[in-house]
């Protein structure tokens, strides 16, 4: 078996230390790898920072469709027989110009900076509820099940408009759908049971439009369900998969981030005892928790001409697949990439990708990590592991499944 599989080996992929291993191998020895695997249609794996970011700000020359993840040939059936194309729903992540800027531009305003700053109030009330929930749980937790999991859902969830005695079954569908290869995540093995996990999320949402066309409110699930596009309604299918881009990716790569973020913390304490001493480098170092765990693995994209890539011929058609965390730690573009530093100048890493398909959300997901360690770090006496932390097997978007803590406030 050549080594290039371990790319699709989700226990390979769910663990930082031999994720880490396997992309410094590629990065050195095989930058642009051919990844023939029987389960997959062939792909191109791009491992090195410079080749991910010219090719995500040429979106003429690599397209997002129709291949935009890695998903088994089986799967990738199933969903061209149920929705008409290999990704299924089609969220702004699958789209090209210009159907993507004119839908993009429909939540642009909301992700902003200056509108993300006014809803900070209510962002650090939630933080304080967690880190209060922390405290009263008499100095042993799971940090990621009781506290990271779930306070950025409950901030997604609310700007959405989701009540909370739903947050519980958006997590499980989140899991199921992110974590689908992971054992004790995944709803089944098969195609037929994440397709189910689409069509839960389907019916959801469906109601959820149907009730803001209704009774509209200020929240962002009724900007979505009366969006206009060219003048008309946004159409039903666009909106489903909006609004489950949104409610997935929105709480999810932030979870994993804080809780890899305080695994950082716990395994360098010269930089958590730099963070509590210096609050003003919570931004930055939210910044660097978001580069150091790079939550979001891939992306593909579609070639639309033949190329030369570091001397490998590619031809129109195939399919590239840019994994993020490589580019993360290479050291061509990054000054001691596999040193956690919370004053790093990020401006060059690539967590949330980079051209016209830069992350929406990542003025709230910087904020949301920089605002919960300013609440729990000036009131956390002690903290260590109390065991051995456990990963989300899985090669799409990744992170700490559970991490058992030991601690004391103030």
């Amino acid at each position: 078996m050549h080594y290039s599989w371990n790319v699709l080996d989700p226990a390979v992929m769910g663990d930082e230390t031999t994720m880490h291993a396997l992309f410094r191998r590629l990065r050195e020895h095989d930058p642009v790898c051919l990844v023939e695997h029987p389960d997959f249609e062939p792909f191109w794996a791009i491992t090195k920072h410079e080749d991910i970011k010219a090719i995500s700000q040429n979106n003429a020359a690599f397209l997002n469709n129709p291949r935009t993840v890695l998903i088994q040939r089986e799967f990738e059936r199933a969903l061209l027989a149920q929705f008409g194309t290999r990704n299924g729903l089609e969220t702004l992540i699958h789209m090209d110009d210009p159907k993507h800027r004119k839908l993009r531009n429909v939540t642009r305003e909301w992700f902003k900076p200056g509108p993300i700053k006014k809803l900070q109030g209510n962002m650090k009330t939630i933080a304080r509820q967690y880190v209060d929930k922390m405290e009263a749980m008499n100095g042993e937790c799971d940090f990621v099940k009781d506290i990271a999991l779930l306070y950025p859902l409950r901030i997604i969830m609310s700007i959405i408009g989701v009540v909370p005695e739903e947050e519980a079954m958006m997590l499980k569908l989140t899991q199921e759908l992110f974590g689908g290869q992971d054992p004790s995540q995944s709803r089944g093995g098969n195609a037929d049971d994440g397709l189910a996990v689409l069509m839960d999320f389907f019916a959801y949402f469906t109601a959820v439009v149907e009730d803001r066309k209704k009774h509209p409110t200020d929240d962002l699930a009724s900007v979505l369900a009366n969006a206009l596009v060219d003048g008309q309604p946004m159409e039903q299918l666009d909106q489903i998969s909006y609004f489950i881009i949104t409610a997935t990716a929105g709480h999810d790569t932030t979870s994993a981030t804080i809780s890899g973020g305080m695994k950082a913390l716990l395994e360098h304490p010269e930089q958590l005892e730099k963070l509590r001493g210096r609050p003003e480098l919570a931004t930055s170092a939210a910044r660097e928790m978001i580069r150091w765990v790079s939550p979001v693995r891939h992306m593909m994209r579609t070639t639309t001409d033949d190329i030369v890539l570091r001397g490998k011929s590619l031809k129109a058609g195939d399919s590239l697949c840019m994994w993020y965390p490589s580019a993360n730690r290479d050291s061509d573009a990054i000054d001691n990439p596999d040193t956690f530093d919370i004053e790093r100048d990020n401006r060059n890493q690539l967590a949330f990708g980079y051209g016209g398909h830069m992350c929406l959300g990542q003025h709230l997901a910087v904020l949301e990590v920089e605002l919960f360690f300013r609440e729990l770090l000036p009131r956390l006496k002690h903290i260590e592991m109390a065991a051995e932390p456990e990963w989300v097997q899985a090669i799409f978007v990744g992170g700490l499944k559970s991490m058992p803590v030991r601690y004391a406030f103030r």
